[in-house]
């Protein structure tokens, strides 16, 4: 957006007056691929006066053949240098059929992004991504094959970001990455995430920071001194462990176990007692047995998450795990389903349960928006991220949406809190 703005390009309208559509895809997993292609198809049938483009990554990974066999989409734009997007749109006006798959242009100052105009999440919030691709390699994950090797931007072009977005409302930064521990790790620099963090300590202001996606594995321990020294680094930890079968892990080239995950979880908790934790499980992967999958049960029930995501395992091409179908044996839809299922029941007790201790505390939340025609407002506090977690429900007839406000949690009311301004 920003760049097609700089370019003169762009003019945001409603979908029955514009020349182009452009669809973000996601190729990461087989529902994914499905939503991005239904999606184009739907557009450029429900507004034939359009131009439809892909863009993204089903873009970058399958540009030519999606090119072949969807006439209806205009042009495929990959996910590597979305500066480019405004000549590539030049060119689509002219022709039809275009695939433009741009590789990165990464030299010695590091991996970097436009700065960007417009903001598509909430009031108040931002996504600051501080590096791209992944090395990985579990054996699940299409990331590297659609994304590449870890790419990170330097310090000073993060921090200078997280600056000017202050400068501009921003009151959350939430920083992701494929794998946030591996910062700077693909520069032949001192920098990496601990340094990263204490340079943005050092910028005035208040202003959260979120940390989302740090590979358990690698975790780095000096995060938690940073978070307990300073408030505005949000006890909040998004650590996606996949499974707890050692078998399973081992398969999936995951170098963490049960154990080793428990051990982590004790660790933060017992650094910051107010930690909310995060994490995410992979079911259904080629192999897994029924004692496999009751020692998952039993890690869920021990480790106590917060917040858990549950996923079925969607065989990509090009993995190590869509070759492991022949040699593990795959595992019938309807088992997945049941098994993904019992982890999600579970989880909404255990989930409802650690959220009960809120229940009569103060907190600062972010307000996102008003309930029309109700004093009601949504809004988030620390433990709840964008979009995937629960809500704080305030009720208010006047707060200002973008910006902190102190509350009391009157009730839970299911995942989410009910709450009442105090100041």
């Amino acid at each position: 957006m920003s760049a097609l703005h700089d370019s003169g390009w762009l003019r945001l309208t409603e979908p029955d007056g514009a020349s182009v559509i452009i669809v973000n895809s996601c190729g990461f997993i087989q529902p994914a691929k499905e939503e991005s292609i239904q999606t184009s198809l739907r557009f450029h049938e429900q507004y034939p006066a359009a131009k439809v483009v892909m863009a993204g990554c089903l873009s970058e990974r399958y540009g030519a053949q999606l090119s072949e066999g969807m006439p209806e989409v205009s042009g495929f734009f990959g996910n590597r240098r979305p500066e480019l997007i405004a000549g590539f749109l030049d060119r689509v006006l002219a022709s039809a059929g275009e695939v433009f798959l741009p590789a990165y242009d990464a030299g010695p100052a590091g991996w970097r992004i436009p700065r960007r105009r417009e903001l598509l999440s909430f009031p108040g919030s931002a996504y600051v991504k501080i590096a791209e691709g992944c090395n990985n390699r579990c054996a699940f994950c299409a990331i590297p094959l659609i994304r590449g090797n870890l790419r990170s931007r330097s310090v000073d072009d993060v921090v200078d970001e997280i600056g000017e977005l202050h400068s501009r409302g921003i009151r959350e930064v939430n920083l992701v990455a494929h794998d946030l521990n591996s910062f700077g790790r693909d520069r032949r620099s001192e920098e990496d995430l601990t340094i990263l963090l204490d340079r943005i300590r050092g910028l005035p202001g208040r202003f959260w920071v979120r940390l989302l996606y740090l590979y358990p594995e690698t975790f780095p321990e000096s995060v938690l001194g940073i978070v307990g020294s300073d408030p505005r680094f949000l006890p909040y930890f998004d650590l996606p462990m996949q499974h707890a079968s050692a078998g399973i892990l081992e398969a999936m080239g995951r170098k963490g176990r049960k154990q080793s995950y428990l051990d982590l979880v004790a660790r933060i908790r017992s650094a910051l007692p107010g930690a909310v934790i995060r994490s995410t499980f992979l079911v259904g992967y080629p192999g897994e047995t029924d004692d496999d999958f009751a020692e998952l049960l039993e890690f869920q029930n021990q480790a106590q998450f917060e917040w858990l995501g549950v996923f079925s395992f969607s065989a990509e091409e090009g993995t190590r795990a869509h070759a492991q179908q022949r040699s593990r044996g795959r595992i019938p839809a309807g088992v997945t389903t049941a098994r993904r299922t019992a982890i999600e029941a579970g989880q909404k007790q255990i989930t409802e349960g650690r959220l009960d201790r809120f229940v009569g505390t103060e907190m600062d939340v972010l307000v996102e928006e008003r309930i029309e025609k109700e004093n009601l407002y949504l809004a988030r506090g620390y433990p709840h991220a964008p979009e995937v977690d629960g809500l704080v429900v305030v009720l208010s007839a006047s707060m200002t949406t973008g910006e902190f406000a102190r509350v009391r949690i009157t009730r839970r009311n299911g995942i989410d809190f009910e709450a009442i301004p105090i100041r």
